[in-house]
């Protein structure tokens, strides 16, 4: 009677499976987390001592709609196929497949997350450095660096822990997928996540801009330099231009108008096209997909950073005879001063507007960190793979600025920049320069600016498609291809100092250290663990202290904590570790008064520099 019945049973389920062939796909595990009225955001409400269920049989992979499990159980054989133990076979190739058109999967290790996220820190900034220690004095551009290298750090492990307390998101594999605006939109709702999914989008953009038009103006140096001719389309007039080096100016005076190699700023170049068609096809990759690029992009980084650091000391020994000036620009002084540390003053007051902002500029990455640990292995250290390169790429900016400013002279009569001077590289392609040097000086951008564009608009990409602004066409137009028609407009290169400067105040400065802050302090709030919650008791002197719904406590358990081993689950970031014997919330809130407080005064300062330089002409 007992095998009846259980046969009986199996044969019942069996009829139900193939009536119902996606029912089983669509049963959710019991987590701590649901969606709210049916809605596909999260709710901020989690209940005690429950815990989602990890593993890649639920967390780790999206739950198909059922939609598509009827379609792929549509055929007469498919349905007779469809048993208790192959229930999953059906939809599992045309899951993942969907899931990895559109983010990536979590498969990049520590080393790579270094080199990613290192990749990342080094900016266009870095080009820029040696003309502000010349106009600012060395003292406070170091100190800025140093303040912002440690505060941006800290704000890019708050962003990571404020997103793991994310009811649901423990894993970093919550689906939705939670990237940096929607991390916003769940802790400040839906009104503050439209204005920073704007701001987000245009600090980086800001940043792939820059980067699109040092880039194109190398690559057109570089096809100048090999074969001796340029041309490029002047859509103003519809009149194709002839390039003219700024070397050669004494015979092409023109050439002193504009800091590229055009007589005119209207045009679209040979070489910003074929970075354009470098770069496109990458946007349209996912973050796993452009490691090798990320690769290729860290060893040029490195070989050739060492060669300018070899070029600087050389130019700085005087002995050396490698370069005599700026010979195209008849408003140095030459015999004003010598090369070395007499160009960098400690402090000049007229200098200081550009300080800060470039300093924020140098370190507006942090909104990116959200996409790479999504992306990254359970067993990755969030702490170890942001600090190790913020290190590394703070060791490296410093050495940049410092001896680029001591190398080569930026500033002319008055204290105004020279023509070129806020691109380094342009500095290390003069024709007195030796040939490695001017080829580092090339290869440099190619392998470290260029590679970094597409992944820009990766990041915009994905938090427009996360956030279900646009589908994927036109997440991808606006993060990948917008910038580069945006960048036509922007070719001329004496704009780029001031243009980097305001974004980095309006924008970056609010966005990459501000709001991460933000969601840090309302994080502890809303989902404290269980030392945190005794802590606000004892505050408190409340023994059982009445809790809204939206501060109920998640464990520690909850927020992905792991003793055993197990590798698919995340430890918990702890940005703010016990040992620092600071309270979280009073960093978080320090570091977001400190940059507010900090762009007012750089604004004042920059004005102050504006003014004084123009009564000075």
């Amino acid at each position: 009677m007992s095998s009846q019945s259980e046969a009986s049973t199996e044969e019942s389920e069996r009829r139900i499976n193939e009536s119902m062939p996606g029912l089983q796909q669509t049963r959710r595990p019991v987590a701590s987390y649901g969606a709210v009225n049916g809605s596909s955001e999260l709710s901020p409400v989690a209940s005690r001592g429950s815990t989602p269920e990890f593993g890649p049989t639920s967390a780790d992979r999206p739950l198909p709609d059922a939609s598509q499990d009827r379609d792929s159980n549509s055929t007469p054989a498919a349905r007779a196929d469809n048993g208790l133990t192959s229930t999953t076979t059906p939809t599992k190739k045309p899951e993942l497949k969907r899931v990895k058109s559109s983010f990536g999967a979590k498969s990049l290790g520590f080393w790579s997350s270094c080199c990613l996220n290192l990749n990342n820190c080094m900016g266009p900034a870095m080009v820029l450095l040696p003309l502000v220690a010349q106009q600012a004095g060395w003292f406070t551009p170091t100190l800025a660096l140093l303040v912002v290298y440690v505060f941006s750090t800290f704000a890019g492990t708050m962003l990571c822990e404020a997103m793991q307390r994310i009811p649901g998101n423990q894993n970093f594999n919550a689906v939705p997928r939670i990237e940096f605006t929607t991390a916003v939109r769940h802790y400040y709702g839906r009104y503050a996540y439209y204005v920073f999914q704007v701001l987000y989008t245009v600090s980086l953009q800001a940043l792939n801009i820059a980067s699109m038009i040092i880039s194109a103006q190398v690559v057109d140096n570089f096809i100048y330099k090999i074969s001796g001719h340029n041309y490029a389309l002047d859509y103003a007039n519809w009149t194709i231009v002839r390039a003219c080096s700024q070397f050669d100016a004494a015979t092409m005076p023109q050439c002193l108008e504009d800091s590229n190699i055009f007589p005119v700023s209207t045009v679209i170049s040979l070489g910003f096209i074929v970075s354009m068609l470098i770069c496109l096809p990458f946007g349209y990759l996912n973050l796993d997909d452009n490691m090798w690029f990320q690769w290729f992009s860290l060893i040029g980084l490195v070989l050739f950073t060492l060669e300018f650091v070899v070029q600087f000391f050389l130019n700085i020994v005087p002995s050396s005879h490698y370069y005599e000036g700026p010979h195209y620009d008849p408003n140095v002084d030459f015999n004003r001063t010598a090369l070395g540390p007499a160009l960098l003053p400690f402090f000049k007051v007229g200098g200081q507007g550009y300080v800060f902002g470039l300093s924020t500029f140098a370190y507006s990455y942090i909104v990116t960190i959200p996409s790479w640990v999504n992306e990254k292995k359970h067993s990755v250290s969030v702490n170890k793979a942001v600090w190790v390169p913020a290190t590394v790429g703070l060791v490296m900016k410093l050495a940049i600025g410092l001896l680029g400013g001591m190398s080569f002279y930026l500033l002319g009569k008055n204290d105004k920049p020279l023509n070129g001077a806020d691109n380094i590289l342009i500095q290390l392609l003069h024709p007195r320069m030796p040939a490695i040097t001017q080829y580092s000086a090339y290869l440099w951008n190619l392998t470290t600016l260029i590679p970094g564009i597409p992944v820009l608009g990766i990041y915009v990409r994905y938090n427009l498609l996360s956030g279900k602004v646009f589908g994927p066409v036109q997440s991808a137009f606006w993060g990948v291809v917008a910038p580069w028609i945006i960048t036509i407009f922007l070719y001329e290169q004496s704009a780029l100092l001031n243009v980097c400067n305001w974004i980095a105040l309006i924008a970056a400065g609010f966005t990459n250290f501000v709001v991460p802050a933000m969601l840090y302090y309302r994080s502890l709030k809303w989902y404290p663990s269980g030392a945190e919650r005794v802590a606000r008791r004892a505050l408190t002197q409340d023994p059982n202290p009445v809790e809204r719904e939206s501060e109920r406590l998640i464990d520690s358990e909850a927020v992905g904590v792991s003793d055993s081993g197990d590798f698919n689950v995340e430890p918990r970031v702890d940005a703010v570790p016990l040992w620092l014997r600071v309270s979280p919330q009073r960093l978080a809130t320090g570091i977001s008064i400190f940059f507010a407080i900090l762009s007012v005064i750089t604004i004042a300062f920059y004005i102050y520099g504006a003014v004084a330089l123009g009564e000075t002409d």
